[in-house]
């Protein structure tokens, strides 16, 4: 996948949907407009400053609430497969997911989330 500034306020992004995106998550968040309303909201202006009518802005809190879920789910995903594969402990995991050694009972709580998702009640362990 790649991501190109192309100049002024203009970018490519090109991927592979087989190799980079195979579950369509890239391709549902750019065809559902979910992809440009997180990056407006990361731009950081207020409903008000754009202007938008109240059913633009609840529009605009759903889509970005949806992505935030997504990215939630696969960071906790992410966790999991960085604690068993990599063998990270604690505290390196919590400074590199939270960014800080001391967010050490939140980042175990994320790779609980993680195991759930995966359908896991432990490490190694699927659910019956």
């Amino acid at each position: 996948m790649t991501v190109k500034k192309t100049g002024g306020g203009r970018a490519e992004i090109t991927w592979d949907p087989q190799a980079d995106d195979p579950y369509g998550h890239i391709a549902k968040l750019i065809k559902t407009e979910h992809l440009a309303y997180v990056l407006e909201a990361i731009g950081g202006r207020s409903f008000e400053e754009r202007e938008a009518t109240e059913d633009q802005a609840l529009g605009a809190a759903r889509r970005t609430s949806e992505v935030s879920r997504l990215l939630d789910r696969l960071t906790a995903t992410q966790t999991v497969e960085l604690r068993e594969r990599y063998g990270l402990g604690w505290k390196r995991l919590a400074d590199a997911v939270r960014g800080t050694p001391d967010a050490q009972s939140s980042i175990r709580r994320k790779y609980q989330s993680g195991l759930r998702y995966l359908g896991r009640t432990d490490s190694g362990r699927t659910d019956a």
